[in-house]
C-alpha cells in the first residue's frame, strides 16, 4: 500500500477529535442530535485549522447508516465512501478552480435530484471567497431556498470577500487558530501511535513555527521523521524549517546586552556563512525579545505562548536587559525587517542594525538643546528634533550676517509713503518682519526697477511684471521687500503661491540674499501713467482709396449709410475696373435693369458688436496699369 502523508492519515474522523475547535464540534453534535441542522454553514479562518474536515465529519454524521449521529462508525459504507472522497451523495467542489458561473449553473441543475443512497446531499465548497460575482449571483437563491435534504458547507480562509448576500443566508463559524499547547499534544499523539521517536521540545518547536495550524505543524512532523535517523530533534526542526537557532540568537544578544559590536558582527559573518537567511534571524531576534520581555513583565509562562519555554532560560535572558531596553531596540529591529524586503545588500541592513543596538546608551540619545528632553533614536521623533535643529543653526547663521551688513538709513521723502489712516498704515504683515522696520532707501528703489525690467526682459513672466507694476515700492529690510498695491484682491493675488515664489526667487537673485515679499494695501497709490500706445507708421494712400475718400465725401447721408452697410457686408476693398469703350476712367454705370436693392433688402451683420473696419487698415491694393 502506498504511503499516505501524516495529515491525511490523522484527519479528524469523529467530532470530538478536533483540536482546538470545541466551540464548533459542540454547536454542530447538538444541532445533529436535536435535528436542527441548517441547510447552509459557512466556515471561516486560518489554513490548516480543520474546517474541511469539519465539512466532512458533518456529512459523514447525516449520512451514517446508524445515523443521523453525533458520532459516526467509520465503518458503513456511506462513511468509508465519504472518508474515501467516492459517495455519490457528498460533493466536494474546489472553488479556486470552478469558479464560473457554467459551474454553479450544472450545480443548480444536479441540486434537484434527490440522494442516491444516503438521506441528505452535501456540498462542500472550498475555497468559496474564489467565485465570480456573477457565480455568486446565480448560486444566491439556490442556497436561500434548496432542495429538501440538501446541505451547503462554504469554506473560506478569507471570508471578507464573500458578499454580504450569501454570508447571510449561511450559519457562520470561525475556525481559531490552535494554541501551540494543543498542536504539541497532538504531535505527541501521532507521533507515539506513528512510532517516531521525537523530543519534546522538537514537538514544541514544531508547534511554535507552524502558526496556529495543525495541518502545517503535521506536514513538518512527517518531513523531520523522514530526514531524523533515530529522533526527531531541535537541530533536525532547525535544519528543516530553515531555523537560524536559539543558541546563536542568545549569543548575539549577549553581545548587544555588552555593547561588544565586534563579537555581534563576527556572529553574523559566521551565520553568513552556513548560509542562514537574515530576515529569519531578524525575526528570531525579535520574537527571542518579546518573549524577555513579557518574561520580564509578568514573570512566569503560564497563560502566554513564549518563543522559549524554559524560565530559567528566561530569567537569564531577562537579566541582560532593563525595561526601558526592549521598546528602542524591538523598533529598530522592525525597521530592519522592513528595509529587509526592498534592498538589495540586506547584510548591510542587519549590520546597521546591530551597530545601533551595540552603541552605549548615551550614544542612542540625540543631541538637544539645554533644558530639553533627549529623544532616543529609531523613533520618528528624532528627525523631528534634528531637522530643528538645522533651523535653529540656520536662524542663527542669517542673524549673524544681518549684523554685519551695514544698513543705509536715508532721509524718507514724504511723498512716497502713504498719508495715516490708509489702508497702507492700517494694514500690518501677518508674520514678523526679518531685519527690523522697512526703510525706503536708493538701494530698494534700484532694486525694484531691476526686478521690473527682469520680469518684463521675459515674454512668459511679462504678464507678472504688468500686475507688478500696478503697484508702488514700499520699502525693504535685510530680509524683506515690500510693496503696496491698490486692493485688497491685488494683494491676495501677489499673495499667491504661484506669483510669490517667482517673485521671491528674482528678488533673491537680484539682491544676492534670501528676500521675503510682503504686500499690503495702499488706497491712495499715485497711478501709474499708461504706457504709450506704439506709434503706427503713417501709410500713404493709393489713387483709387484717395478717389473712394472723395466721393465718399460728396455722397448725400442717406448715399453714405448704403455705402457703409455694403462695405460692412462685402469689405472694404476697393478694386479698380478696367476703361470703359468710351474712354471713361474705370467706374462703370449701373445698368437701369439690375438696380441696387433698397435698405431693407440687405442682410445686417451676424455679429452686432463687430466694429466697422478702418480704413486705415485696408490692404494696399496693386498699382493702376
Amino acid at each position: 500500500m502506498a504511503y499516505v502523508a501524516l495529515y491525511r492519515k490523522w484527519r479528524p474522523k469523529t467530532f470530538p477529535d478536533l483540536v482546538g475547535q470545541e466551540h464548533v464540534s459542540r454547536t454542530l453534535s447538538q444541532a445533529v442530535e436535536t435535528g436542527r441542522v441548517g441547510h447552509a454553514y459557512l466556515f471561516s479562518g486560518p489554513r490548516g485549522t480543520g474546517k474541511t474536515s469539519t465539512a466532512k465529519i458533518l456529512a459523514k454524521a447525516l449520512n451514517c447508516e446508524k445515523g443521523p449521529s453525533t458520532e459516526p462508525c467509520n465503518e458503513c459504507e456511506s462513511c468509508r465512501r465519504v472518508n474515501d472522497g467516492t459517495s455519490m451523495d457528498v460533493f466536494e467542489i474546489d472553488a479556486a478552480s470552478n469558479r464560473g458561473i457554467d459551474e454553479i449553473r450544472d450545480l443548480r441543475e444536479t441540486v434537484k435530484f434527490a440522494p442516491a443512497n444516503g438521506k441528505y446531499k452535501v456540498y462542500i465548497i472550498d475555497e468559496v471567497h474564489m467565485l465570480t460575482s456573477e457565480a455568486f449571483n446565480a448560486l444566491l437563491k439556490t442556497l436561500e431556498e434548496p432542495p429538501e435534504r440538501v446541505v451547503f458547507i462554504l469554506a473560506t480562509t478569507e471570508v471578507h470577500k464573500v458578499p454580504a448576500t450569501i454570508q447571510s443566508r449561511c450559519q457562520r463559524y470561525d475556525f481559531k487558530r490552535i494554541s501551540v499547547k494543543n498542536i504539541a499534544e497532538r504531535l505527541r499523539y501521532v507521533a507515539d501511535h506513528s512510532e517516531i521517536s521525537a523530543d519534546d521540545e522538537a514537538l514544541s518547536l514544531i508547534a511554535r513555527e507552524s502558526a496556529g495550524g495543525m495541518r502545517d505543524a503535521l506536514s513538518t512532523l512527517d518531513q523531520c521523521a523522514s530526514l531524523a535517523e533515530e529522533k526527531v530533534s531541535v537541530k533536525v526542526v532547525q535544519e528543516v524549517l530553515g531555523l537560524v537557532g536559539h543558541d546563536w540568537v542568545v549569543r548575539i544578544l549577549k553581545a548587544v546586552s555588552r555593547k561588544d559590536a565586534a563579537e555581534a558582527l563576527k556572529a553574523l559573518g559566521e551565520l553568513m556563512q552556513e548560509g542562514k537567511d537574515l530576515r529569519q534571524l531578524v525575526g528570531e531576534m525579535i520574537a527571542e525579545l518579546r518573549s524577555l520581555m513579557v518574561f520580564q513583565a509578568v514573570g512566569s509562562t503560564e497563560g502566554v505562548e513564549l518563543y522559549e519555554t524554559s524560565e530559567e532560560t528566561l530569567k537569564e535572558g531577562a537579566s541582560f536587559f532593563s525595561p526601558d531596553d526592549f521598546a528602542p531596540m524591538l523598533d529598530r529591529l522592525h525597521e530592519a525587517l522592513t528595509e529587509l524586503r526592498w534592498t538589495s545588500e540586506p547584510r548591510i541592513a542587519v549590520e546597521t542594525a546591530l551597530l545601533a543596538l551595540c552603541r552605549p546608551r548615551a550614544a542612542m540619545m540625540t543631541a538637544s538643546p539645554a533644558g530639553t528632553v533627549p529623544v532616543q533614536q529609531g523613533t520618528d521623533s528624532v528627525r523631528i528634533a534634528q531637522l530643528e535643529a538645522k533651523l535653529q543653526a540656520l536662524s542663527s547663521a542669517l542673524a549673524t550676517r544681518s549684523q554685519q551688513v551695514p544698513v543705509i538709513t536715508p532721509v524718507i521723502p514724504a511723498g512716497n509713503m502713504p498719508a495715516a489712516g490708509t489702508g497702507a498704515a492700517a494694514a500690518q504683515p501677518s508674520a514678523p518682519v526679518p531685519g527690523g522696520a522697512f526703510k525706503m532707501t536708493d538701494d530698494g528703489k534700484t532694486l525694484w526697477q531691476a526686478l521690473l525690467a527682469n520680469l518684463m526682459a521675459e515674454e512668459k513672466y511679462k504678464l507678472i511684471g504688468d500686475f507688478l507694476a500696478r503697484g508702488q515700492f514700499g520699502g525693504i529690510t535685510q530680509g524683506a521687500f515690500r510693496v503696496f498695491m491698490r486692493s485688497p484682491f491685488l494683494v491676495r493675488r501677489l499673495e499667491s503661491d504661484d506669483y510669490k515664489q517667482l517673485v521671491e526667487s528674482r528678488l533673491a537673485l537680484l539682491a544676492g540674499r534670501p528676500m521675503r515679499l510682503v504686500c499690503e494695501t495702499a488706497a491712495d497709490l499715485t497711478p501709474q501713467a499708461p504706457r504709450p500706445m506704439p506709434k503706427k507708421k503713417k501709410e500713404e494712400k493709393s489713387p483709387i482709396q484717395v478717389k473712394v475718400q472723395k466721393d465718399m465725401e460728396a455722397m448725400t447721408p442717406d448715399e453714405r449709410k448704403q455705402m457703409d452697410t455694403a462695405m460692412a457686408v462685402f469689405g472694404s476693398n476697393f478694386v479698380p475696373l478696367p476703361e470703359g469703350e468710351n474712354g471713361g476712367t474705370g467706374t462703370v454705370e449701373p445698368e437701369k435693369e439690375a438696380p441696387l436693392p433698397p435698405d431693407d433688402d440687405i442682410p445686417l451683420p451676424t455679429d452686432d458688436d463687430a466694429p466697422l473696419p478702418n480704413e486705415d487698415e485696408l490692404p494696399p491694393l496693386p498699382p493702376e496699369e
